[in-house]
């Protein structure tokens, strides 16, 4: 354990703890109560999850920069960058989904041990990014915008490396491919606005990384380097955890496994039911809506989420909710089938944010064992069932719930 800072200074007054299910305190982890995710498409900065590695720094934002280092066989250039040089760049806002890649471990951990903090689904939300693209700030530093040049034809890595100390390597770091992040259309940011203000601590201030599409341990908060190099990150965090190992891979071996696997990068289709919440009772006979959210990674497009009341022998069609978002303005837009102009949406177009579903039930069975399950773009869906690993990531298995029940009057 590499950490030397205590926990005396950690963020409080910007926690409102109750709305969150709290998995540490030091380093802090709480996930959001998944029955309020559901209650708007972007989420509130207060019921945000909140992932850390070890303490929150404490940064001053007019003393805070961060170097930016282009390592190619044409040479080696550092410069550095401050919030004002961010500023001086276009500024763009995304709004994305950011999925830590632990999220669902619990139905992993319930097949056998895991290795990391127990999440259950509320470590998926949905915020308005602000900031310039990183692209932009590595092409004022040298590198080519053009994807043809010769740069590109060796693969090329741009590496993150945060201010503070973390639990498992004496920084936090990791790392994406360099054509990823040229690309304009994928929109990494060097964010420095959360929904419209100015980043919480928790989240990075006062510039992190935003990788839409990417897992979250990719979305490195408190910037002090950005460095494209020929290699991954060798940081722990790139090497040594946020990878699928095979099952036969435990805590005894997983050392022989690590070398093996890629870093994780793009998300996985995903849904999770959100109401009922855990331990609400429904109503027999009566009406009830089902709620949830889907995302999916790489700009993929959640194309339907499919409900169902016997675990998953018959599916039917959830009514699903995207935004569009323009300058000033956002609105809601449903797409319960597919066809007409109530499903206008752009399949071609990047997909960066979740979608929220729902689903009326007419009448409440006395037993039932909700289920949910997405489909993306790509044709891709959720397993039936959960694959277990060492480290617990990335658990999209089919989402089920069997909520509890009581005899309501059928009259009223």
């Amino acid at each position: 354990m590499a950490v030397t800072e205590t926990y005396v200074d950690e963020p409080w007054c910007d926690r409102k703890l109750d709305n969150y299910i709290i998995r540490a305190k030091e380093p802090f982890n709480a996930e959001a109560k998944t029955d309020m995710l559901v209650d708007s498409f972007v989420t509130p900065t207060d019921r945000h999850f909140r992932r850390n590695h070890g303490p929150i720094p404490n940064l001053d934002g007019s003393m805070w920069s961060m170097t930016v280092e282009v390592e190619t066989s044409a040479g080696r250039t550092t410069r550095t960058v401050g919030l004002a040089d961010l500023a001086r760049l276009r500024q763009f806002e995304v709004v994305a989904v950011l999925e830590c890649a632990g999220n669902r471990r619990d139905g992993l951990k319930a097949i056998k041990e895991v290795n990391g903090v127990t999440w259950g689904a509320g470590t998926a939300s949905n915020a308005r990014w602000g900031g310039c693209r990183l692209r932009d700030v590595l092409v004022a530093a040298g590198v080519p915008a053009n994807l043809d040049d010769a740069v590109y034809a060796t693969p090329h890595h741009v590496e993150f490396a945060a201010y503070g100390d973390a639990t498992d390597d004496d920084h936090y770091a990791s790392s994406v491919p360099l054509a990823w992040v040229m690309n304009p259309l994928n929109m990494v940011l060097v964010a420095t606005t959360m929904n419209g203000h100015t980043l919480l601590r928790d989240h990075g201030f006062p510039a992190r990384i935003v990788a839409p599409g990417i897992i979250g341990a990719r979305w490195v908060k408190w910037l002090r380097r950005v460095r494209v190099q020929n290699r991954e990150s060798n940081n722990f965090y790139q090497q040594l955890d946020y990878k699928i190992l095979p099952p036969a891979a435990g805590a005894a071996n997983c050392a022989e496994f690590w070398s093996r696997f890629p870093a994780l990068m793009e998300l996985s289709v995903q849904s999770a039911i959100c109401r009922p919440a855990p331990g609400e009772r429904l109503c027999v006979n009566r009406p009830y809506v089902v709620r949830g959210y889907a995302l999916s990674g790489g700009g993929r497009a959640v194309d339907r989420v499919e409900v169902s009341l016997d675990g998953g022998r018959t599916w039917a069609l959830a009514d699903v909710y995207t935004m569009h978002a323009g300058p000033g303005s956002e609105s809601d837009s449903k797409s319960s089938d597919h066809s007409g102009a109530a499903n206008a949406r752009d399949w071609t177009a990047p997909h960066w944010a979740w979608v929220l579903w729902a689903f009326r039930i007419a009448s409440v069975p006395a037993q039932c064992t909700i289920a949910s399950r997405a489909w993306d773009a790509g044709g891709n869906t959720q397993p039936d069932a959960a694959v277990w690993n060492y480290r617990g990531v990335m658990n999209n298995a089919v989402f089920r719930v069997s909520p509890p029940t009581f005899a309501g009057d059928s009259r009223l």
